[in-house]
C-alpha cells in the first residue's frame, strides 16, 4: 500500500485559483507535504505504534533471537527492532509533483513485498534445520509445531489519517509562506528521484 498526495478536486476556490496561477508552488509544498509525510510513518515504524496501533510483540525477546540466530547461521545482532529495517525504506515520489501528485511509500520492491507481508501477517514453515537450530538455542518447540506464526503489523493503513493531517496543513503552511512572500523554495539535497511500490 502507498499514499497519494493530491489537490483534492473538491479544494476551495482560493486553493483552485492558487494551483491555475502558481503551479510551482503547489508542485513545491506538496513535495514538502510528503516529505514530512515519509518522516511521520519512520516515526510510526520507530515507535512500535503507527497511527497509535500497536505492533503486534515479537514472540522471543531479544536474547532468545540471538541464541537462534546464532544457532542458524553462526552471527547475530544486539537488537531485533519489529519491521527490521524497513523504516528506512520509506520514502516519497515526486516525480508527478508538477501533476499535482506525490506518492509515499515502500523505496524498492523488495522493501513493498516484506512490507506487505509483515502488514498481512504470514506462516513460515518450521524446516528441521530450524527445530535444531531452536533446540541449540535452548528451546524446543513442541513436535506438533509444524508453523511459525508472524502476526499482521500494520503500518500504512494506520497512518493515512495522521498522513493527511500533517500533508494538509503543510500544504496549507508552504503556500501562506509564498503569499506573504517567501518565494524562497528549499532545493533539493539530491536531484535523484525516487520511485516507490506497492
Amino acid at each position: 500500500m502507498d499514499i497519494k498526495l493530491e489537490l483534492d478536486d473538491m479544494a476551495t476556490p482560493f486553493l483552485k485559483y492558487v494551483a491555475e496561477n502558481h503551479p510551482k508552488w503547489v508542485s513545491s509544498a506538496l513535495k514538502s507535504a510528503a516529505y514530512q509525510s515519509q518522516k511521520a510513518i519512520k516515526e510510526g515504524i520507530r515507535s512500535q505504534a503507527p497511527g497509535g496501533q500497536a505492533y503486534a510483540k515479537h514472540v522471543l525477546d531479544d536474547w532468545h533471537y540471538a541464541k537462534l540466530e546464532r544457532a542458524l547461521n553462526g552471527s547475530n545482532k544486539s537488537s531485533y527492532p519489529i519491521m527490521g529495517k524497513l523504516r528506512q525504506a520509506v520514502g516519497y515520489d515526486k516525480s508527478q509533483a508538477d501533476a499535482g501528485v506525490v506518492t509515499v511509500g515502500w523505496l524498492s520492491q523488495s522493501a513493498a513485498r516484506l512490507g506487505g507481508k509483515q502488514q498481512e501477517g504470514y506462516e513460515t514453515p518450521m524446516t528441521e534445520r530450524m527445530r535444531k537450530a531452536f533446540f541449540a538455542a535452548g528451546m524446543h518447540p513442541s513436535k506438533n509445531k509444524l508453523m511459525l506464526d508472524t502476526r499482521s503489523r500494520q503500518t500504512m493503513a494506520p497512518m493515512v489519517p495522521r498522513v493527511h493531517e500533517i500533508a494538509s496543513a503543510t500544504m496549507q503552511q508552504k503556500i501562506l509562506s509564498y503569499l506573504n512572500g517567501n518565494g524562497a523554495r528549499s532545493a533539493a539535497s539530491s536531484g535523484r528521484v525516487y520511485r516507490v511500490f506497492k
